[in-house]
């Protein structure tokens, strides 16, 4: 796998927070990702100079498990360190205490693997009452890139591809109680692609005729491309579940990503014309 070296540092305490979690998934032998706004950062702005959009006060971390136990042993091990106390109504949660902050900083350990029903989802037990979906966690975790975070850290970080999965089903999941930060997240991924390195690939991969059906506009040609790139690395049944998304929930997305717009000339459009140029990117791999 190629290492990749991001152009901008990444942020101290992201560095500190992910070599505590890092020395604690080797030591039990388990793969673990960085997920989440904190993920886009590095993506965008430390991986390529880009403006990543929203800030976040937290950071994201999935394991790949064969059980609960082992979940709680991931848990215990990082409770021990004494940097980190459990939130007991919160089970995904941990609080993080550094120097380098005065507050303590939000850490969630989402699990996924043997412990997802075929449904794609997971309930903490004994209790069972705290569920949430982890649906295309299997293929972040397969489409990952390996970054270097310092010289002397590397740890597998979600694509670009992957958390645009994972956004679709956390926004499909969580619709407007987030104040809208998924919807925000993906408009961020959606009209970034084009400049994260893809410009080459657009106009090497992209068709005449897609190119023209968007009057060349960069942004809605990137937003085919991680359409495209997302199919390309989506299972079967991530595909039909996107699919059943995309075209039953379209309006609402459109109307929250345009949101993040206003002051903008036709704000949903804009948005709809990308959602739109992502759908056919994605429809276009389904069919190779």
């Amino acid at each position: 796998m190629q290492i990749i070296k991001p152009i901008k540092q990444v942020d101290v305490l992201t560095v500190e927070v992910a070599n505590e979690i890092e020395k604690v998934s080797k030591a039990l032998g388990l793969e673990l990702l960085l997920v989440g706004a904190q993920a886009k950062v590095i993506l965008l702005e430390n991986i390529h100079g880009l403006n990543p959009g929203r800030a976040t006060g937290d950071i994201d971390f999935a394991f790949a498990v064969e059980s609960w136990d082992q979940f709680n042993q991931i848990k215990h091990c990082l409770i021990s360190t004494g940097q980190f106390r459990e939130l007991p109504k919160e089970k995904q949660r941990l609080l993080y205490k550094s120097s380098l902050i005065e507050h303590e900083y939000i850490v969630d350990i989402i699990p996924f693997g043997a412990v997802q029903d075929d449904k794609n989802m997971i309930a903490w037990p004994p209790e069972m009452d705290v569920v949430m979906s982890v649906s295309g966690y299997h293929e972040a975790l397969e489409s990952a890139l390996l970054v270097e975070l310092n010289s002397e850290l590397m740890i597998k970080v979600v694509s670009l591809a992957g958390l645009t999965i994972l956004k679709i089903f956390a926004w499909s999941e969580r619709g407007t109680t987030t104040k809208n930060k998924d919807a925000l997240d993906l408009l961020t991924l959606l009209s970034s692609y084009h400049e994260a390195g893809n410009t080459d690939r657009i106009y090497e991969e992209l068709t005449q005729e897609v190119m023209e059906s968007v009057d060349y506009n960069p942004e809605q040609m990137g937003a085919w491309l991680l359409g495209y790139d997302v199919a390309a690395i989506a299972n079967e049944s991530t595909v039909k579940a996107i699919t059943a998304l995309l075209e039953n929930k379209k309006e609402g997305l459109v109307l929250q990503m345009a949101q993040s717009l206003m002051g903008k000339e036709n704000p949903v459009d804009a948005a709809e014309a990308l959602l739109n140029s992502f759908r056919q990117g994605f429809h276009k791999a389904e069919k190779i």
